[in-house]
């Protein structure tokens, strides 16, 4: 039996929206195409969910708008 496995980085980019400097955030929790919780600089914790016209997962944290295209991912053949 063959099947098909994705698996995730454990990191992600997160982008201000307004000031367009990028952070790389560590992923507390991650469902795809639904919501990334992730911290930056491992002292704020974001919420980001995802905006299907953006295809993008955006969120915001005091008054701060952040986006972010989610982790990289790698899908590997498996064998059974």
């Amino acid at each position: 039996m063959t099947g098909r496995e994705t698996r995730y980085e454990d990191t992600c980019e997160i982008v201000g929206v307004k000031t367009g400097a990028t952070v790389t955030g560590e992923i507390i929790s991650f469902h795809e195409h639904d919501s990334i919780v992730a911290t930056i600089n491992r002292t704020a914790k974001v919420t980001l969910r995802w905006n299907e016209h953006a295809k993008l997962y955006v969120g915001s944290l005091g008054g701060v708008e952040f986006s972010s295209k989610g982790p990289k991912s790698w899908t590997y053949r498996t064998h059974r």
